[in-house]
């Protein structure tokens, strides 16, 4: 049961990983094409900004998430790992996943209420329910307490081919195990 578990996620892992590279080109594309609309024939789309902007929260978020499984997040060394015991060594870590499970349990309880919230407003200029802006709170909060709890519990996530798929050096085929999308 806990190996499903763990390939649930890791699918979600590389859905998460997809539809952020995915977000980040379409970012890129619809800025671009308004600078070059604005600067060039002096016109523009009037919902690029929104857009950009759901796109950049969306992408901030599942990056987030995904930086969790990967421990890509910033970390302060204050003391070498070698100069203390492998005691203090664990305590720091059960404080991490514990900071994590703290983060990850807001952003899923306070992103739903403000998702909820945030539904009947209307954004101006693509007339998009302003909650879709942050309805990744609850998404991204839900995969960050997966995974502080798998560390807490000292349940292994990682597999080695989708790791390096969500790395960029590996493909998908060999990640899912199945045909190359």
């Amino acid at each position: 049961m806990a190996r499903r578990i763990v390939a649930f996620f890791n699918l979600l892992h590389i859905a998460l990983l997809t539809l952020a590279k995915f977000m980040m080109v379409a970012m890129v594309l619809v800025v671009f094409v308004n600078v070059v609309l604005r600067y060039g024939f002096n016109s523009g789309l009037m919902w690029s900004e929104e857009v950009a902007l759901l796109l950049a929260v969306w992408f901030g978020f599942i990056s987030l998430a995904l930086g969790v499984k990967q421990n890509l997040h910033i970390n302060l060394t204050l003391i070498s790992e070698h100069r203390m015991s492998d005691r203090a060594n664990r305590v720091l870590d059960i404080l991490r996943g514990l900071v994590y499970l703290a983060i990850g349990l807001a952003m899923l309880v306070f992103g739903w209420k403000l998702s909820k919230m945030t539904m009947g407003s209307i954004m101006p200029a693509t007339l998009w329910p302003a909650g879709i802006l942050y309805a990744v709170l609850p998404l991204s909060g839900f995969v960050v307490i997966y995974e502080a709890a798998a560390d807490l519990a000292g349940i292994d996530t990682r597999d080695a081919a989708v790791d390096k798929y969500l790395s960029g050096e590996g493909t998908l085929r060999d990640a899912t195990g199945g045909p190359d999308a």
